[in-house]
């Protein structure tokens, strides 16, 4: 239930950072699924689906796992967390090279173009920490459970 009031309180937070009249630019699919699909990726890979999805379970105090369950499912929520945040910055440097391959250096409205693909570029990075902002506080209630050795 707290996990949902923070959720919430940390969407409210970022809607009214943002502004409502501007929350569509920041909507990028195309970004959101460059950092999506690495996650979803390592966890097919590596077999911790499963672990991912028993993370919320053992963080919430749904069910009592065994401590190599409770190991694992951490493991898998800092992997995701730490794929996003890579592919973060991947997405990041490659929307700036871009940018600034494609700029027409023989005219100065090329620099507002650069801004703008600066400004989209930026977006790789927001969503990776959304991601891991989303997944923090699961982690350290897994990091705690771990530590009263409850799982």
């Amino acid at each position: 239930m707290l996990y949902v009031v923070y959720l919430v309180c940390a969407a409210l937070y970022l809607v009214y950072g943002i502004n409502w009249d501007r929350l569509l630019n920041f909507f990028d699919p195309i970004t959101l699924e460059f950092l999506l699909f690495p996650c979803i990726l390592i966890l097919f890979v590596t077999r911790s689906f499963t672990a991912f999805g028993r993370a919320f379970l053992i963080a919430f105090g749904r069910k009592e796992y065994a401590p190599s369950q409770c190991r694992e499912s951490l493991l898998a929520v800092r992997m995701v967390m730490c794929t996003a945040s890579i592919f973060g910055g991947i997405c990041f440097l490659i929307e700036i090279v871009n940018g600034i391959r494609a700029l027409d250096w023989s005219s100065l409205d090329s620099i507002g173009w650069l801004l703008l693909d600066l400004s989209v570029a930026a977006l790789a990075p927001f969503y990776a920490f959304l991601i891991c902002m989303v997944l923090l506080p699961v982690y350290f209630l897994l990091k705690k459970e771990q530590q009263q050795e409850n799982c």
